[in-house]
């Protein structure tokens, strides 16, 4: 086991997790909703002898971390932090919302949007673990 945790959202194959891993950092959760991105991931992590994550795999939208899945998602930031001196997220939410061909929708784009989420589910795990009203927070930073 290494000395830091790192809960990967946006996935994709899985190319910055291994990254992250081979610098000493443990994947300990995966999320990609995209099927074919997960299953290239899965064999990566197969061909290239790593073990799953020890929280498993998703293939939810990142929404569901800020409703249904936001308790268990804490529940996993709350023991990894027990075991581990550091726990963090790493993740590359779809960008194509920024862009000239994504139409330069920003944030209000379908993909954008997410980009968003991205950020509200780091803020609302995180600070919830450390005791810190989140509602205040997201009214800071709205």
């Amino acid at each position: 086991m290494n000395k830091h945790a790192v809960f990967s959202f946006f996935s994709g194959a899985g190319f910055l997790d291994i990254g992250f891993e081979n610098a000493g950092f443990d994947i300990v959760f995966v999320n990609e909703i995209n099927p074919e991105f997960m299953s290239a991931y899965k064999f990566s992590r197969e061909c290239l002898g790593k073990e799953a994550p020890q929280f498993g795999y998703s293939q939810e939208s990142i929404d569901v971390f800020l409703t249904t899945q936001k308790r268990t998602l804490s529940s996993h930031m709350k023991l990894a932090k027990s075991k581990y001196l550091s726990v963090g997220f790493i993740g590359g939410p779809p960008c194509p919302d920024f862009s000239v061909g994504g139409k330069n929708k920003g944030h209000e784009g379908d993909n954008g949007r997410l980009s968003n989420s991205y950020i509200d589910v780091i803020i609302i795990v995180m600070l919830k673990m450390d005791g810190i009203s989140t509602q205040r927070v997201l009214a800071t930073v709205s």
